[in-house]
């Protein structure tokens, strides 16, 4: 019966892939509000086959895990503006003193995405492909006691012309700040629309907003990232922004585990020097690889895998996590 199980949920998995394999370049699978009012990026939204089959897969021990998996998965799709830079008159909250200050801030605004629509035309096969009970799990994990949350967060790096990470700064609060950036960003465009901080964006998820919604940009909610005394120095940054996904990825063994989260990472650089920074904005740049003898061409944002700094103690986990039989549930007597 485990083996039988275990044939069935290869040839699910292998029946969804090909619902993709059949749409790898159609476009309607990218998911995507349009870009306006100076928004000039946006992450779309980018899960496999395989983080949607999540810990209902049956993974082998060199396998990374990855969960959670269709249904319990979510993803949001940001769209975000340069960073800019702006001097401003900012008051110590310690001592009262007035002083400039050069400070880099960057607009973004998340849209809940409903990631079948990768699929297609064949949405509905493959929402029905992913909750077949076949593919139910050997282990079924306990539901979670409260609805997910979003939790923005903004790492900016500071890199030098090789890649190398220099300094890393995190979004900071500033309300002084956030309403400077809202009547700069906004104007009277910003009447009926709040510009939050991380902390204020920190909210249950909602329900996902269809690729086909004409008013899915009012449906949105925007944000900013602030960060401050960043070296002047720096001509190259990038940004890696989290909490717009509950995917993960766990590889290694019980002793040397590496718990990575998926997060977004855009990189940009600055024109002139140290001393003649004005208030333009950062420049948005790609990247170049190489395979073989080829060019590959990097375009951001990117959704990747980042480690996270967690420790996790989890009974059974490899055996509930990837999905696997114990030897007595696997004998015929069971």
């Amino acid at each position: 019966m485990a083996q039988s199980m275990k044939s069935l949920r290869l040839m699910a998995a292998a029946s969804i892939a090909a619902v993709f394999g059949s749409l790898a370049s159609a476009e309607a699978q990218v998911v995507r509000a349009p870009l306006t009012d100076g928004f000039s990026r946006t992450s779309s939204i980018a899960v496999t086959v395989d983080e949607m089959l999540g810990t209902s897969k049956e993974r082998k021990a060199d396998e990374p895990i990855l969960g959670p998996g269709y249904p319990d998965l979510w993803i949001a799709e940001v769209q975000y503006k340069p960073i800019r830079l702006m001097r401003l008159e900012l008051t110590d909250p310690k001592t009262g003193n007035v002083q400039k200050e050069l400070i880099r801030y960057m607009v973004y605004r998340v849209i809940r995405r409903d990631y079948t629509e990768l699929a297609g035309g064949d949405r509905a096969g493959l929402e029905k492909k992913l909750a077949d009970p076949e593919l139910d799990p050997s282990n079924v994990l306990d539901p979670e006691p409260l609805m997910p949350l979003q939790m923005p967060r903004f790492m900016l790096e500071t890199q030098d012309n090789g890649g190398k990470v220099l300094q890393t700064y995190t979004d900071e609060l500033s309300v002084e700040i956030q309403n400077a950036v809202f009547a700069r960003e906004m104007g009277r465009r910003g009447s009926n629309l709040k510009l939050l901080n991380s902390v204020e964006a920190i909210s249950e998820i909602g329900e996902p907003i269809p690729s086909s919604d004409p008013d899915a940009l009012l449906k949105a909610f925007y944000g900013v990232a602030v960060w401050r005394n960043v070296d002047p120095k720096a001509d190259f940054l990038r940004v890696t922004m989290s909490g717009f996904t509950n995917a993960y990825r766990i590889s290694g063994a019980a002793d040397d585990r590496t718990i990575e989260e998926k997060v977004i990472v855009q990189k940009f650089q600055r024109p002139g020097d140290e001393f003649l920074q004005d208030e333009q904005e950062l420049k948005l740049v790609d990247d170049e690889d190489v395979d073989g003898d080829k060019k590959i061409d990097i375009r951001y944002p990117m959704w990747t895998y980042r480690p996270k700094n967690v420790k996790l103690d989890i009974r059974d986990l490899d055996t509930v996590l990837r999905n696997a039989r114990r030897e007595t549930e696997q004998s015929p007597e069971n």
